[in-house]
């Protein structure tokens, strides 16, 4: 049971790559985003990370926010 909570708690949290992969972007775009507080992350020593939720939420954002009213 631990090791697949841990599993799980591991797959919520993403690097550079892992959130690039997601939303199909360059990693150097990705890390511009973080830099510049446009993309929910938090650098932790030297490393950005990311939670899939709050990428989620953003994007869904995101996307509403380019619709025309």
């Amino acid at each position: 049971m631990y090791f697949n909570v841990r599993i799980l708690y591991m797959s919520e949290i993403m690097t550079i790559k892992d959130v690039a992969d997601y939303i199909k972007m360059n990693e150097r775009t990705v890390y511009k985003l973080a830099n510049n507080a446009k993309i929910p992350a938090v650098k932790l020593s030297n490393q950005w990370r990311f939670k899939r939720k709050t990428i989620d939420e953003w994007l869904e954002g995101q996307m509403y926010k380019n619709v025309r009213r």
